[in-house]
């Protein structure tokens, strides 16, 4: 679950209303063009987290038109609403002027080219020109082209060039009497000018320009321009389509039409339909690189046409997430990389839908649209941008702008303790001992949480602060500054992290002690502690255990590189320890960037390292093919194919692990909730791990649907995280889960413990020692086991399970499947 945080942005007293914005495509910067009825107009630059750059201010006495950044560079344009046309470049604030009188009107058209090699400027008086931009950003001397077309220019854009030719080739395939060669030689000679595309320029550009009655023009940067097509009203918006080499025309009154362009410059109209909803200059309009065209025109609902599959639907807000009803939708925002469809309320409101593909049984794709929970802001939205490689998300309202950054919600569990991030500033305490819920409010935003027994230990990105229960509340006992990427803590210490170096510190910030890495095993970046022993990962993919038992941290062993043992390991990803510091499971990042299907175990004792290969899973062989056991076999899904994305060792048992695990193509095939899928989405795998037996396969049970994630594992149970309230409803297949907590965590018993959940440890050891023996076949040392559970009830029911439920049966084999594997591989 993620949450945003808003950060505000400086803006200096002189800026008066915001009204325009614009992301840098790649870097963190927003620039913001404001108007004062006192002043005139005003441009400035602001950081990711609203840091003012005093030196990126720009005022004028009348009011900014338009802003464009650069494809790449650090370079601002700023068009005013008397013609003046500037350059501004961050950091430093130099900026340059376009000659003079090259525009007189307000300022209606700025468009880098896609190498930012050219800028194209228009103005409402129907003036156009192309501007040469050098590799340093620097403009040119005058205009490369200019045309006059005495009409308002309302819209313009590139249309992406060819791919380069590779002339050795082109050569050789001329010489061999290609035809199409011979033409791309000639071209030159041939074009008479006319084109869409002119190979004559440096670029081979064609820009497409509309005016308020409807033209659209085609021209090259060396100013040649013929008229393309036209439309019925003023055109709001153009749209390419690489793929299907079409260009979509919008127009105020919502007429889309599309056309197909030829080689030779001429268009020809595919379809022409009127959109539904309220047109106008007011209404946002969004179009996506699949072909989605998405509007919001200030009602009820969001539009969209899929011009790919030539489908319609809309999207609506829901009261139960916490709408209002009557809610307006003001403005639209798309974000590829993250599928994310954002939408401004007139309610101060920013609602989110995340893009989902869904498979059904019958193998058809649908794209579906998955509402979350509203962020929470002030005023009337009526402007949102993403931007930045961030994907920042820019939020323009009445009363200011704001910059929302995604986190995802922080939460641990330790010693009967688990806190849940519920918003940026605010935490949800359950101590399962006590029953008892705690809510922890702070000023800051909260980035990072660790709980103990008695604390709970909050960092925000740059101070760490930690609170002592005190009855019914929390009070805070040290606070330090700090800027670490990990943050642990055991018992009175609080372990941060420095290049080179792991800090052991006081509550109050007093490093007591330094666990120093060498320059090869690299800066550490990952730290766990499970029970009384610290798991170090660092970037150089090194993993080191430190034993926190005595008053100093000792090393279990050397820093051992991961790299050296798993081939094509591009970063670490989790690294765990066991509750006795023997073993250390490590999730991985390939050197393609996707995450591994393993999940490596590195024995410290014996310095070893196997995994579990969730790609090829349980094979279907080890499978008892009995009548009896087809119904568990239907119940219980396959492991292969799927990658895990969590771990967690058991909190007191150094033998239990458990993983989530996903579908590799999970991001594409979500189950549909309308429809029965063959494999469940989120898997929650158990194992046993020791070293004389291996990895055992325990058990395995999908995540309960109403359920975020998984939280932690303490025998017996399970602790998920949940949104409030909710707690899963579906026990038609799985055990029934404990009471949930009013706020934010849910426990749920272990398949074997369920009617133990309140039994003594001794008990739980014998439970925990019967599951392990039936794990590994051994049936009369379960046995043994058994006589020593108290509850006379459950171990009858235990006893019998061998003719009710063929699960252990299936783990059996499977795991002396493993086990025969293991030890084949350690004679040869």
């Amino acid at each position: 679950m993620a949450v945003y945080f808003d950060h505000r942005v400086e803006a200096p007293d002189s800026s008066g209303t915001a009204v325009l914005l614009a992301w840098h495509s790649s870097q963190p910067l927003l620039a913001v063009g404001s108007v004062s009825p006192a002043s005139g107009g005003s441009v400035d630059i602001y950081l990711q987290h609203g840091e003012h750059v005093e030196l990126c201010h720009v005022e004028r006495g009348f009011s900014p038109a338009l802003l464009r950044w650069h494809p790449t560079k650090p370079l601002l344009a700023v068009g005013w609403e008397t013609g003046e046309t500037l350059l501004l470049t961050h950091p430093h604030g130099e900026h340059t002027l376009l000659p003079p009188n090259t525009h007189t009107a307000c300022i209606s058209l700025l468009e880098w080219s896609f190498t930012g090699a050219r800028l194209v400027t228009g103005d409402q008086a129907g003036v156009l020109a192309v501007w040469k931009v050098d590799a340093r950003g620097r403009l040119h001397g005058n205009h490369l082209a200019k045309q006059q077309y005495n009409k308002p220019l309302t819209n313009c854009i590139f249309r992406p060039t060819p791919p380069a030719e590779d002339v050795s080739k082109l050569a050789k395939a001329a010489v061999s009497g290609d035809e199409d060669a011979l033409d791309k030689f000639n071209w030159r000679k041939t074009s008479k000018g006319g084109g869409v595309w002119s190979p004559g320029s440096q670029e081979g550009l064609t820009i497409y320009a509309s005016t308020a009655d409807g033209c659209v023009f085609s021209m090259d940067d060396r100013g040649r321009s013929v008229p393309l097509l036209t439309v019925e009203g003023r055109v709001q918006k153009l749209f390419y389509s690489e793929r299907r080499a079409t260009l979509a025309v919008v127009t105020d009154s919502l007429l889309l039409s599309q056309f197909s362009l030829g080689p030779e410059g001429g268009a020809q109209e595919l379809s022409k339909v009127k959109l539904s909803g309220r047109g106008g200059q007011n209404a946002d309009i969004v179009w996506t690189e699949s072909g989605l065209l998405i509007t919001a025109s200030g009602e009820q609902l969001i539009r969209l046409w899929d011009l790919e599959r030539d489908d319609n639907y809309v999207l609506s807000l829901d009261e139960n997430l916490g709408f209002e009803k009557g809610e307006l939708l003001n403005c639209v925002s798309y974000c590829p990389a993250k599928e994310v469809l954002a939408a401004g309320t007139n309610r101060g409101r920013v609602a989110l839908w995340q893009m989902v593909t869904v498979t059904n049984q019958k193998g058809d794709i649908k794209t579906q649209w998955r509402l979350q929970t509203p962020t929470e802001l002030e005023g009337n939205i009526t402007q949102l941008q993403w931007g930045s490689s961030l994907h920042l998300l820019a939020v323009c309202s009445s009363s200011s702008v704001l910059i929302l950054s995604e986190h995802v919600m922080c939460s641990h569990y330790s010693q009967q303790v688990a806190a849940v991030q519920l918003t940026p500033t605010q935490l949800s305490l359950t101590y399962f001992s006590t029953d008892t819920h705690l809510t922890l409010r702070t000023d800051t935003h909260i980035r990072a949480v660790q709980v103990a027994k008695d604390t709970v230990t909050v960092w925000d990105g740059r101070c760490v602060t930690v609170y002592e229960v005190s009855g019914q509340a929390l009070r805070s006992t040290g606070s330090f500054q700090c800027d670490s990427v990990a943050l642990a803590v055991h018992e009175e210490n609080i372990y941060t992290v420095e290049p080179n170096r792991v800090q052991v510190r006081t509550p109050q910030g007093t490093v007591k002690q330094l666990l120093v890495f060498s320059e090869a095993e690299g800066n550490p970046i990952m730290l766990n502690v499970c029970r009384s022993y610290l798991a170090v990962g660092t970037d150089a993919a090194h993993v080191r255990v430190f034993d926190l038992t005595r008053r100093e941290a000792k090393p279990l062993c050397n820093a051992k590189n991961m790299a050296e043992l798993i081939p094509d390991l591009g970063a670490l990803r989790s690294v765990k320890c066991s509750a006795n510091g023997n073993q250390v499971s490590i999730l991985i990042t390939q050197i393609n960037g996707r995450p591994d299907h393993r999940v490596y175990f590195y024995d410290v004792e014996m310095d070893t390292l196997s995994h579990f290969d969730f790609f090829t899973g349980r094979p279907l062989s080890g499978l008892s093919q009995s009548d009896d056991g087809q119904r568990s076999r239907d119940n219980e899904p396959e492991l292969a194919s799927r990658y895990p994305v969590s771990q967690f060792w058991d909190d007191s048992e150094p033998r239990l692990f458990v993983c989530e695990t996903v579908h590799v193509n999970s991001e594409f095939h979500h189950a549909s909730q309308s429809h029965a899928t063959d494999k469940v989405d989120v898997l929650v795998v158990t194992f046993f791990v020791t070293q004389e037996h291996g990895l055992l396969l325990q058990d395995t049970q999908p995540k309960p649907p109403a359920l975020q994630g998984l939280l932690g594992l303490d025998t017996p149970y399970y602790y998920y995280t949940c949104k409030p309230g909710e707690h899963d409803m579906d026990s038609d297949n799985a055990p029934p889960a404990a009471p949930p907590s009013p706020h934010m965590v849910v426990r749920r018993a272990l398949r074997d413990f369920v009617g133990l959940e309140s039994c003594d440890k001794q008990t739980r050891d014998a439970m925990l020692n019967f599951s392990f023996y039936l794990t590994i076949g051994d049936m009369d040392e379960a046995f043994r086991a058994i006589k020593l559970i108290k509850s006379s009830e459950k171990a009858v029911s235990v006893c019998l399970c061998g003719e009710e439920n063929r699960e252990e049966e299936n783990r059996a084999e499977f795991n002396a499947g493993v086990t025969a594997s293991n030890s084949g591989e350690e004679e040869r």
